[in-house]
């Protein structure tokens, strides 16, 4: 490739140089939104939905973390009993 740049005028290797910069940044652009996309559905609400090996995402299924326990312990004197739960609320597979 780099030979065939070599003959090019000087305008014609700028032409070239853009459409290679363009169709890097593209790319790049579809690879970022393709992530963006994955991790705004596994990642939602505070449920992680559940994946295969592969990264595909399962079609039942999903986890929901807690809090870390020393951020429970730093948050619980500034808010008392303001987010306990009054009754337990019963968490089931999908």
């Amino acid at each position: 490739m780099l030979a065939a740049v070599k003959d090019l005028t000087p305008a014609d290797r700028r032409d070239y140089l853009n459409k290679k910069s363009i169709a890097y940044a593209d790319r790049m652009m579809r690879r970022w939104d393709k992530l963006a996309k994955y991790l705004i559905v596994k990642y939602n609400d505070q449920v992680v939905r559940r994946t295969d090996a592969d990264g595909n995402f399962m079609r039942w299924g999903y986890d929901t973390p807690c809090y870390d326990q020393q951020f429970i312990v730093a948050i619980a004197p500034a808010t008392g009993d303001r987010y306990r739960l009054k009754k337990v609320i019963e968490r089931r597979e999908r």
